[in-house]
């Protein structure tokens, strides 16, 4: 009996491997976001324009709480 791909990635096991996968890439993500925003901050003290420097910590803000909503979405949805 040959085996048929679309069983074999319909088990459980493969499913579940790839819910696991996915949360874990999203929490990688997260960290990833709070190290650019960490790294804003810091590049904040140093950078003298004040209207860059408040719209890039909001964008790298904006960024962590895509990040943690995504992760809650996934979540949920998973």
């Amino acid at each position: 009996m040959p085996l048929d791909s679309l069983s074999l990635l319909d088990s459980p096991e493969v499913i579940l491997f790839v819910k696991i996968t996915t949360l874990v890439i999203l929490a990688i993500y997260i960290i990833f976001t709070f190290v650019i925003l960490t790294q804003v901050k810091v590049m904040n003290r140093i950078f003298t324009e004040m209207f860059a420097s408040t719209v890039l910590f909001f964008l790298a803000l904006g960024n962590l709480i895509f990040a943690l909503s995504l992760f809650l979405i996934a979540l949920v949805i998973l």
